[in-house]
Protein backbone atom coordinates (compact mmCIF):
# COMPACT_ATOMS: atom_id res chain seq x y z
CA UNK A 1 0.00 0.00 0.00
CA UNK A 2 3.07 2.31 0.60
CA UNK A 3 3.87 2.32 -2.86
CA UNK A 4 1.00 4.21 -3.95
CA UNK A 5 1.29 6.79 -1.23
CA UNK A 6 5.12 7.00 -2.03
CA UNK A 7 4.07 8.38 -5.94
CA UNK A 8 1.11 10.30 -5.00
CA UNK A 9 3.56 12.64 -2.81
CA UNK A 10 6.86 12.38 -4.99
CA UNK A 11 9.52 14.93 -4.34
CA UNK A 12 13.00 15.53 -3.46
CA UNK A 13 14.39 12.65 -2.58
CA UNK A 14 17.80 13.62 -0.84
CA UNK A 15 16.39 15.29 2.64
CA UNK A 16 13.11 14.89 4.45
CA UNK A 17 11.46 15.81 7.42
CA UNK A 18 10.57 14.16 10.53
CA UNK A 19 7.49 15.32 13.05
CA UNK A 20 6.91 13.90 16.47
CA UNK A 21 3.91 15.03 18.08
CA UNK A 22 3.34 17.27 21.11
CA UNK A 23 0.02 18.13 23.05
CA UNK A 24 -2.70 20.68 22.08
CA UNK A 25 -2.46 24.40 23.12
CA UNK A 26 -5.49 27.02 24.30
CA UNK A 27 -6.65 27.23 20.68
CA UNK A 28 -7.08 23.84 19.64
CA UNK A 29 -3.36 23.72 17.90
CA UNK A 30 -1.61 20.51 18.04
CA UNK A 31 2.20 21.29 19.08
CA UNK A 32 5.08 19.18 18.41
CA UNK A 33 9.02 18.86 17.19
CA UNK A 34 9.98 19.05 13.38
CA UNK A 35 13.43 18.57 11.87
CA UNK A 36 14.68 18.18 8.67
CA UNK A 37 17.77 15.63 7.92
CA UNK A 38 20.03 15.78 5.11
CA UNK A 39 19.20 12.03 4.09
CA UNK A 40 17.40 10.03 1.57
CA UNK A 41 13.75 9.09 1.78
CA UNK A 42 13.78 5.31 1.91
CA UNK A 43 10.99 2.83 1.85
CA UNK A 44 11.21 2.52 5.81
CA UNK A 45 10.60 5.67 6.28
CA UNK A 46 7.32 5.57 3.97
CA UNK A 47 6.35 2.40 6.15
CA UNK A 48 6.71 4.06 9.24
CA UNK A 49 4.53 6.54 8.57
CA UNK A 50 1.42 4.91 7.61
CA UNK A 51 1.76 2.55 10.39
CA UNK A 52 1.86 5.43 12.33
CA UNK A 53 5.67 5.04 14.17
CA UNK A 54 7.47 8.32 15.29
CA UNK A 55 8.61 9.86 13.36
CA UNK A 56 6.01 10.61 10.90
CA UNK A 57 7.53 11.84 7.32
CA UNK A 58 7.63 15.02 5.69
CA UNK A 59 8.30 15.59 2.11
CA UNK A 60 9.57 18.75 0.31
CA UNK A 61 7.51 18.81 -3.02
CA UNK A 62 9.88 20.67 -5.14
CA UNK A 63 12.61 18.32 -6.42
CA UNK A 64 16.03 19.33 -8.06
CA UNK A 65 14.41 20.13 -11.61
CA UNK A 66 11.87 22.64 -9.96
CA UNK A 67 9.07 20.32 -10.62
CA UNK A 68 6.43 19.14 -8.70
CA UNK A 69 3.63 16.19 -8.48
CA UNK A 70 1.81 17.88 -5.50
CA UNK A 71 0.72 21.10 -4.43
CA UNK A 72 -0.29 22.61 -0.64
CA UNK A 73 -2.40 25.78 0.51
CA UNK A 74 -1.50 25.56 4.46
CA UNK A 75 -4.79 26.60 6.64
CA UNK A 76 -2.73 27.45 9.69
CA UNK A 77 -6.36 29.61 11.26
CA UNK A 78 -7.90 28.04 14.49
CA UNK A 79 -10.33 26.95 14.91
CA UNK A 80 -10.81 25.35 11.69
CA UNK A 81 -13.84 24.50 9.99
CA UNK A 82 -12.57 21.23 7.57
CA UNK A 83 -16.39 21.09 6.02
CA UNK A 84 -16.99 24.44 4.97
CA UNK A 85 -13.67 24.53 2.94
CA UNK A 86 -14.84 21.78 1.36
CA UNK A 87 -18.10 23.34 0.52
CA UNK A 88 -16.22 26.21 -0.60
CA UNK A 89 -14.25 23.97 -2.96
CA UNK A 90 -17.27 22.36 -4.44
CA UNK A 91 -18.81 25.66 -4.99
CA UNK A 92 -15.81 27.06 -6.96
CA UNK A 93 -15.54 23.53 -8.54
CA UNK A 94 -11.93 23.65 -8.04
CA UNK A 95 -9.73 20.27 -8.21
CA UNK A 96 -8.68 19.75 -4.53
CA UNK A 97 -8.47 17.43 -1.61
CA UNK A 98 -8.94 18.81 2.65
CA UNK A 99 -6.98 16.80 4.87
CA UNK A 100 -6.65 17.39 8.55
CA UNK A 101 -2.42 19.08 9.51
CA UNK A 102 -0.73 17.74 11.83
CA UNK A 103 -1.83 20.78 13.93
CA UNK A 104 -5.38 20.08 13.14
CA UNK A 105 -5.75 22.99 10.89
CA UNK A 106 -6.38 22.23 7.24
CA UNK A 107 -4.36 21.41 4.28
CA UNK A 108 -5.42 21.54 0.63
CA UNK A 109 -3.62 19.45 -1.77
CA UNK A 110 -3.72 19.95 -5.41
CA UNK A 111 -2.43 16.65 -7.08
CA UNK A 112 -1.16 16.03 -10.46
CA UNK A 113 -0.27 13.26 -13.13
CA UNK A 114 2.71 14.29 -14.62
CA UNK A 115 5.81 16.82 -13.19
CA UNK A 116 4.62 20.37 -13.66
CA UNK A 117 7.04 23.21 -13.46
CA UNK A 118 6.89 24.66 -9.17
CA UNK A 119 6.42 27.73 -11.20
CA UNK A 120 3.13 26.85 -12.39
CA UNK A 121 2.12 24.94 -9.31
CA UNK A 122 3.10 27.91 -7.12
CA UNK A 123 1.08 30.43 -9.04
CA UNK A 124 -2.59 28.46 -9.38
CA UNK A 125 -2.57 27.91 -5.66
CA UNK A 126 -1.61 31.46 -5.05
CA UNK A 127 -4.88 32.40 -7.39
CA UNK A 128 -7.06 29.74 -5.76
CA UNK A 129 -5.90 30.90 -1.99
CA UNK A 130 -7.65 33.70 -2.75
CA UNK A 131 -10.27 32.33 -4.45
CA UNK A 132 -10.94 30.18 -1.54
CA UNK A 133 -10.89 33.43 1.29
CA UNK A 134 -7.24 31.78 2.73
CA UNK A 135 -4.66 34.59 0.96
CA UNK A 136 -2.81 34.71 4.07
CA UNK A 137 -1.62 30.98 4.26
CA UNK A 138 1.44 29.38 3.08
CA UNK A 139 1.41 28.04 -0.02
CA UNK A 140 3.71 24.75 -0.95
CA UNK A 141 5.71 24.53 -2.72
CA UNK A 142 7.47 27.70 -0.95
CA UNK A 143 9.57 28.56 -3.77
CA UNK A 144 9.36 27.58 -7.51
CA UNK A 145 13.42 26.14 -7.50
CA UNK A 146 16.21 25.01 -4.85
CA UNK A 147 19.78 25.76 -4.86
CA UNK A 148 20.84 22.55 -5.04
CA UNK A 149 24.64 23.17 -5.21
CA UNK A 150 24.70 24.77 -2.48
CA UNK A 151 23.12 22.40 -0.49
CA UNK A 152 19.58 24.26 -0.21
CA UNK A 153 16.81 21.91 0.50
CA UNK A 154 13.67 24.10 0.32
CA UNK A 155 10.78 23.31 2.56
CA UNK A 156 8.73 20.67 3.52
CA UNK A 157 5.30 19.66 4.46
CA UNK A 158 3.99 16.96 6.82
CA UNK A 159 2.23 14.11 5.58
CA UNK A 160 -1.53 13.11 6.03
CA UNK A 161 -2.12 9.66 7.15
CA UNK A 162 0.19 8.99 9.54
CA UNK A 163 -1.19 5.87 11.19
CA UNK A 164 -3.18 4.69 7.77
CA UNK A 165 -7.17 4.17 8.32
CA UNK A 166 -6.34 5.50 12.12
CA UNK A 167 -5.03 8.41 11.49
CA UNK A 168 -5.51 12.09 12.96
CA UNK A 169 -4.67 13.36 9.53
CA UNK A 170 -7.49 11.88 7.26
CA UNK A 171 -8.34 13.88 4.23
CA UNK A 172 -12.44 14.75 3.34
CA UNK A 173 -14.86 13.74 0.70
CA UNK A 174 -16.65 16.10 -1.35
CA UNK A 175 -19.42 15.99 1.73
CA UNK A 176 -16.92 16.70 4.60
CA UNK A 177 -16.45 13.13 5.71
CA UNK A 178 -13.49 11.05 6.39
CA UNK A 179 -11.97 8.80 4.07
CA UNK A 180 -9.88 5.55 4.20
CA UNK A 181 -6.39 5.70 2.76
CA UNK A 182 -7.89 3.65 -0.09
CA UNK A 183 -10.99 5.55 -0.94
CA UNK A 184 -8.58 8.67 -0.48
CA UNK A 185 -6.52 6.97 -3.18
CA UNK A 186 -9.53 6.79 -5.75
CA UNK A 187 -10.43 10.51 -5.09
CA UNK A 188 -6.61 11.33 -5.77
CA UNK A 189 -6.62 9.89 -9.02
CA UNK A 190 -10.46 11.33 -9.89
CA UNK A 191 -8.70 14.89 -9.36
CA UNK A 192 -4.96 14.57 -10.59
CA UNK A 193 -4.23 17.02 -13.42
CA UNK A 194 -2.04 17.31 -16.30
CA UNK A 195 0.03 20.39 -16.66
CA UNK A 196 -2.46 21.22 -19.44
CA UNK A 197 -5.63 21.35 -17.28
CA UNK A 198 -3.88 22.85 -14.61
CA UNK A 199 -2.95 26.14 -16.81
CA UNK A 200 -6.37 26.33 -17.81
CA UNK A 201 -8.48 25.86 -14.29
CA UNK A 202 -10.25 28.65 -12.73
CA UNK A 203 -12.74 29.20 -9.90
CA UNK A 204 -16.00 28.82 -11.21
CA UNK A 205 -17.17 32.07 -9.70
CA UNK A 206 -17.93 35.29 -11.51
CA UNK A 207 -15.46 37.68 -11.43
CA UNK A 208 -16.38 41.28 -12.07
CA UNK A 209 -14.50 42.76 -15.36
CA UNK A 210 -15.33 46.16 -14.71
CA UNK A 211 -12.19 46.46 -12.30
CA UNK A 212 -9.80 44.69 -14.25
CA UNK A 213 -7.22 47.15 -14.27
CA UNK A 214 -7.48 47.41 -10.16
CA UNK A 215 -6.82 45.17 -6.76
CA UNK A 216 -7.81 41.88 -7.85
CA UNK A 217 -9.02 41.07 -4.31
CA UNK A 218 -12.03 43.93 -4.63
CA UNK A 219 -12.96 42.01 -7.80
CA UNK A 220 -13.00 38.53 -5.46
CA UNK A 221 -15.28 40.64 -2.90
CA UNK A 222 -17.75 42.07 -5.31
CA UNK A 223 -18.07 38.55 -6.18
CA UNK A 224 -18.19 36.97 -3.12
CA UNK A 225 -20.04 39.10 -1.35
CA UNK A 226 -18.98 42.14 1.23
CA UNK A 227 -20.39 41.30 4.61
CA UNK A 228 -21.30 44.20 6.69
CA UNK A 229 -18.34 43.74 9.29
CA UNK A 230 -15.71 44.52 6.18
CA UNK A 231 -17.59 46.95 4.56
CA UNK A 232 -15.96 50.27 5.64
CA UNK A 233 -12.55 48.92 5.04
CA UNK A 234 -13.62 47.87 0.95
CA UNK A 235 -14.93 50.77 0.84
CA UNK A 236 -12.03 52.50 1.48
CA UNK A 237 -10.09 50.13 -0.48
CA UNK A 238 -12.47 51.10 -3.84
CA UNK A 239 -11.79 54.74 -2.84
CA UNK A 240 -8.35 54.64 -3.47
CA UNK A 241 -8.61 52.52 -6.52
CA UNK A 242 -11.16 55.19 -7.99
CA UNK A 243 -9.39 58.39 -7.27
CA UNK A 244 -6.35 57.13 -9.79
CA UNK A 245 -8.94 55.04 -12.27
CA UNK A 246 -11.48 57.76 -12.53
CA UNK A 247 -9.98 60.79 -11.51
CA UNK A 248 -12.68 63.67 -12.28
CA UNK A 249 -15.85 61.45 -11.27
CA UNK A 250 -14.47 58.97 -8.51
CA UNK A 251 -16.57 60.61 -5.76
CA UNK A 252 -20.06 59.47 -7.94
CA UNK A 253 -18.32 56.27 -8.32
CA UNK A 254 -17.92 55.47 -4.61
CA UNK A 255 -21.25 56.44 -4.38
CA UNK A 256 -22.37 54.36 -6.91
CA UNK A 257 -20.13 51.15 -5.59
CA UNK A 258 -21.98 51.31 -2.13
CA UNK A 259 -25.30 50.81 -3.67
CA UNK A 260 -24.53 47.96 -6.24
CA UNK A 261 -22.21 45.58 -3.83
CA UNK A 262 -23.21 46.28 -0.41
CA UNK A 263 -26.42 44.95 1.20
CA UNK A 264 -27.67 46.53 3.35
CA UNK A 265 -25.57 49.58 1.84
CA UNK A 266 -23.85 52.17 4.14
CA UNK A 267 -25.48 55.66 5.27
CA UNK A 268 -25.26 58.49 3.82
CA UNK A 269 -23.49 59.61 6.18
CA UNK A 270 -20.71 57.00 6.30
CA UNK A 271 -20.07 57.51 2.37
CA UNK A 272 -19.46 61.41 2.32
CA UNK A 273 -17.07 60.38 5.04
CA UNK A 274 -14.88 58.52 3.15
CA UNK A 275 -15.34 60.68 0.67
CA UNK A 276 -14.34 63.88 2.71
CA UNK A 277 -11.40 61.76 4.19
CA UNK A 278 -10.07 60.68 0.20
CA UNK A 279 -10.66 64.31 -0.77
CA UNK A 280 -7.60 65.96 1.85
CA UNK A 281 -4.90 63.51 0.48
CA UNK A 282 -3.80 60.14 -1.44
CA UNK A 283 -3.97 57.25 0.45
CA UNK A 284 -2.31 53.58 -0.30
CA UNK A 285 -3.56 50.75 -0.47
CA UNK A 286 -4.73 48.72 2.66
CA UNK A 287 -3.53 45.52 1.75
CA UNK A 288 -2.64 43.80 5.28
CA UNK A 289 -6.31 44.61 6.36
CA UNK A 290 -9.55 42.24 6.47
CA UNK A 291 -11.06 41.47 4.39
CA UNK A 292 -8.82 42.55 1.87
CA UNK A 293 -5.85 40.07 2.81
CA UNK A 294 -7.91 37.00 2.74
CA UNK A 295 -8.13 37.24 -0.68
CA UNK A 296 -5.30 38.89 -1.48
CA UNK A 297 -3.39 38.05 -5.27
CA UNK A 298 0.28 40.47 -4.65
CA UNK A 299 1.80 39.53 -7.44
CA UNK A 300 -1.03 39.80 -9.68
CA UNK A 301 -2.00 43.40 -7.96
CA UNK A 302 1.86 44.24 -9.02
CA UNK A 303 1.39 44.03 -12.64
CA UNK A 304 -2.12 46.09 -12.95
CA UNK A 305 -2.64 49.28 -14.13
CA UNK A 306 -4.14 50.97 -11.10
CA UNK A 307 -3.05 47.74 -8.75
CA UNK A 308 -0.57 48.24 -5.88
CA UNK A 309 2.41 49.03 -8.23
CA UNK A 310 5.62 51.02 -7.25
CA UNK A 311 4.05 50.44 -3.39
CA UNK A 312 4.37 46.21 -3.73
CA UNK A 313 6.53 45.13 -0.85
CA UNK A 314 8.59 41.72 -1.77
CA UNK A 315 7.39 38.60 0.14
CA UNK A 316 10.28 37.79 2.37
CA UNK A 317 9.88 34.04 3.91
CA UNK A 318 11.59 31.15 4.81
CA UNK A 319 14.64 32.30 5.98
CA UNK A 320 16.79 28.89 6.16
CA UNK A 321 20.26 28.98 7.57
CA UNK A 322 23.10 26.65 6.26
CA UNK A 323 25.09 25.81 8.97
CA UNK A 324 28.97 26.05 8.01
CA UNK A 325 32.20 27.95 8.52
CA UNK A 326 30.93 30.70 6.45
CA UNK A 327 27.32 30.34 6.77
CA UNK A 328 25.04 30.64 3.64
CA UNK A 329 21.66 32.05 3.94
CA UNK A 330 18.32 30.98 1.70
CA UNK A 331 15.88 33.62 1.68
CA UNK A 332 12.69 33.44 -0.33
CA UNK A 333 11.71 36.36 -2.00
CA UNK A 334 8.55 36.01 -4.25
CA UNK A 335 8.86 32.38 -4.04
CA UNK A 336 12.13 32.55 -5.66
CA UNK A 337 15.29 31.30 -3.69
CA UNK A 338 18.11 33.91 -2.86
CA UNK A 339 21.55 32.84 -1.82
CA UNK A 340 22.73 35.34 0.51
CA UNK A 341 25.88 36.02 2.85
CA UNK A 342 25.33 37.53 5.92
CA UNK A 343 26.71 40.99 5.47
CA UNK A 344 23.62 40.83 2.56
CA UNK A 345 21.12 39.89 4.94
CA UNK A 346 22.40 42.55 7.28
CA UNK A 347 22.04 45.34 5.28
CA UNK A 348 19.62 46.75 3.43
CA UNK A 349 21.31 48.56 0.74
CA UNK A 350 22.98 45.27 -0.06
CA UNK A 351 20.31 43.06 -0.34
CA UNK A 352 18.64 45.54 -2.59
CA UNK A 353 21.48 45.31 -4.83
CA UNK A 354 20.92 41.21 -4.50
CA UNK A 355 17.82 41.17 -5.36
CA UNK A 356 19.00 43.84 -8.44
CA UNK A 357 20.87 40.53 -9.18
CA UNK A 358 18.72 38.05 -8.95
CA UNK A 359 15.46 39.65 -9.79
CA UNK A 360 15.86 42.46 -12.03
CA UNK A 361 13.75 43.98 -9.85
CA UNK A 362 14.98 47.14 -6.96
CA UNK A 363 12.71 46.63 -3.98
CA UNK A 364 11.27 49.76 -2.12
CA UNK A 365 13.42 51.05 0.49
CA UNK A 366 12.28 50.22 4.17
CA UNK A 367 12.55 52.15 7.13
CA UNK A 368 15.61 50.92 8.69
CA UNK A 369 13.42 49.86 11.88
CA UNK A 370 11.29 47.87 9.77
CA UNK A 371 13.69 46.48 7.97
CA UNK A 372 15.63 45.57 11.04
CA UNK A 373 11.95 43.89 12.65
CA UNK A 374 11.61 42.15 9.03
CA UNK A 375 15.11 40.44 9.95
CA UNK A 376 14.48 39.64 13.57
CA UNK A 377 11.05 37.80 12.75
CA UNK A 378 13.20 35.89 9.62
CA UNK A 379 15.97 35.08 12.02
CA UNK A 380 13.45 33.96 15.31
CA UNK A 381 11.90 31.59 12.68
CA UNK A 382 14.98 30.32 10.69
CA UNK A 383 15.61 26.92 9.46
CA UNK A 384 18.99 25.46 10.33
CA UNK A 385 20.28 22.95 8.08
CA UNK A 386 23.52 21.55 9.91
CA UNK A 387 26.36 20.79 7.46
CA UNK A 388 28.64 17.93 7.69
CA UNK A 389 30.97 18.10 10.35
CA UNK A 390 33.81 16.83 7.89
CA UNK A 391 33.38 19.26 5.55
CA UNK A 392 34.01 22.30 8.16
CA UNK A 393 37.64 23.84 8.65
CA UNK A 394 37.12 22.12 12.26
CA UNK A 395 35.53 18.50 11.12
CA UNK A 396 39.05 18.82 8.32
CA UNK A 397 41.22 19.81 11.80
CA UNK A 398 40.11 16.98 13.69
CA UNK A 399 40.58 14.41 10.50
CA UNK A 400 44.17 15.96 10.04
CA UNK A 401 44.76 15.61 13.77
CA UNK A 402 43.78 11.68 14.07
CA UNK A 403 45.53 10.63 10.92
CA UNK A 404 48.62 12.67 12.11
CA UNK A 405 48.42 10.85 15.74
CA UNK A 406 47.80 7.04 13.72
CA UNK A 407 50.55 7.84 11.08
CA UNK A 408 52.75 9.20 13.71
CA UNK A 409 52.30 6.74 16.42
CA UNK A 410 54.92 4.52 16.14
CA UNK A 411 57.26 6.06 18.93
CA UNK A 412 58.87 3.27 21.39
CA UNK A 413 60.11 6.03 23.69
CA UNK A 414 59.33 9.34 24.85
CA UNK A 415 62.35 10.82 23.44
CA UNK A 416 61.10 9.99 19.79
CA UNK A 417 58.71 12.88 20.05
CA UNK A 418 62.34 14.54 18.74
CA UNK A 419 62.22 13.06 15.46
CA UNK A 420 58.00 14.07 14.96
CA UNK A 421 56.82 10.97 16.34
CA UNK A 422 53.74 10.61 18.53
CA UNK A 423 54.15 8.50 21.81
CA UNK A 424 51.22 6.80 23.75
CA UNK A 425 52.26 6.68 27.59
CA UNK A 426 50.08 3.61 29.85
CA UNK A 427 47.57 6.13 30.77
CA UNK A 428 46.46 6.24 26.68
CA UNK A 429 47.79 10.12 26.45
CA UNK A 430 49.79 10.43 23.36
CA UNK A 431 52.73 13.05 23.57
CA UNK A 432 53.83 14.59 20.61
CA UNK A 433 55.59 18.16 19.65
CA UNK A 434 53.84 21.18 18.36
CA UNK A 435 56.11 21.60 15.12
CA UNK A 436 55.82 17.75 14.00
CA UNK A 437 52.03 18.75 13.77
CA UNK A 438 52.45 21.75 12.03
CA UNK A 439 54.74 20.31 9.48
CA UNK A 440 52.06 17.55 9.34
CA UNK A 441 49.26 20.18 8.52
CA UNK A 442 51.64 21.66 5.85
CA UNK A 443 52.27 18.41 3.94
CA UNK A 444 48.40 18.03 3.92
CA UNK A 445 48.01 21.72 2.32
CA UNK A 446 46.11 22.29 5.66
CA UNK A 447 46.50 26.31 6.12
CA UNK A 448 43.25 27.24 7.46
CA UNK A 449 44.24 27.40 11.11
CA UNK A 450 46.96 29.56 12.57
CA UNK A 451 49.28 28.45 15.54
CA UNK A 452 46.72 30.13 17.87
CA UNK A 453 44.12 28.25 16.54
CA UNK A 454 45.60 24.81 16.42
CA UNK A 455 46.48 25.34 20.01
CA UNK A 456 42.96 26.60 20.68
CA UNK A 457 41.45 23.05 19.50
CA UNK A 458 43.55 20.69 20.82
CA UNK A 459 42.41 22.01 24.50
CA UNK A 460 38.76 21.39 23.32
CA UNK A 461 39.55 18.08 22.68
CA UNK A 462 40.95 17.34 26.35
CA UNK A 463 44.17 18.21 25.29
CA UNK A 464 47.06 20.57 26.12
CA UNK A 465 50.72 21.27 26.80
CA UNK A 466 53.25 20.66 29.69
CA UNK A 467 56.82 20.51 30.15
CA UNK A 468 57.96 17.25 30.33
CA UNK A 469 61.46 15.78 30.07
CA UNK A 470 63.09 14.09 27.22
CA UNK A 471 66.38 13.21 26.55
CA UNK A 472 67.56 14.75 30.00
CA UNK A 473 66.18 18.12 28.83
CA UNK A 474 62.79 19.69 29.54
CA UNK A 475 60.75 19.93 26.47
CA UNK A 476 57.67 21.88 25.36
CA UNK A 477 55.14 19.00 24.77
CA UNK A 478 51.51 19.06 23.85
CA UNK A 479 49.46 15.75 24.84
CA UNK A 480 46.21 14.67 23.81
CA UNK A 481 44.02 11.36 25.16
CA UNK A 482 44.77 8.66 22.24
CA UNK A 483 41.88 9.21 19.63
CA UNK A 484 39.71 11.38 22.13
CA UNK A 485 37.47 12.65 19.13
CA UNK A 486 33.73 12.97 19.23
CA UNK A 487 32.56 10.85 16.33
CA UNK A 488 28.96 11.26 17.08
CA UNK A 489 26.78 12.98 14.45
CA UNK A 490 25.62 16.60 14.61
CA UNK A 491 22.20 17.30 16.47
CA UNK A 492 19.21 18.38 13.68
CA UNK A 493 18.23 21.46 14.68
CA UNK A 494 14.58 21.27 16.36
CA UNK A 495 11.90 23.67 15.06
CA UNK A 496 8.76 24.61 16.88
CA UNK A 497 5.80 23.30 15.08
CA UNK A 498 5.19 27.14 14.29
CA UNK A 499 7.64 27.28 11.40
CA UNK A 500 7.10 23.89 9.35
CA UNK A 501 9.66 23.68 6.23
Amino acid sequence: MFEKFKDIFSGLDRAHGEYIAGDLDEKGKKGGKAYIKKTPVTDDMWRTHLRGDNPSLGIVPINDDSMCRWGCIDVDTYPIDHKAIVEEIQKLELPLIVARSKSGGAHIFLFLSEWVPAKIVRSKLIEWSADLGHANTEVFPKQISINTERGDVGNFLNLPYHGGDDSFRYAFNDVGESMTLEEFYTKVDAVSLTKSQLTKRKAKREIAVEMDDGPPCLQTLMSMGISEGGRDQVLYQYAVYAKKAFPDSWQTKIGKFNYQYFSPELSIEQVNKTIKQHEKQDYQYKCKDQPMCSVCNPVQCKLRKHGIGSAYQHQLTDLTKLESDQPVWFLNVDGKRMELDTDTLYDQNKFRKRCMDVLTELPPRMKEVDWSAKVNFLLENCDVIEMPKEITKQGRFDEHLKSFMRENGEALSIDEVLIDKVFTDKDDVSWFTLSALESFLKSRKFADYNETQICGRIRELDGGSKKKRVKGELEHLWYMPSFNFDNTPLPVQSLEDETPF
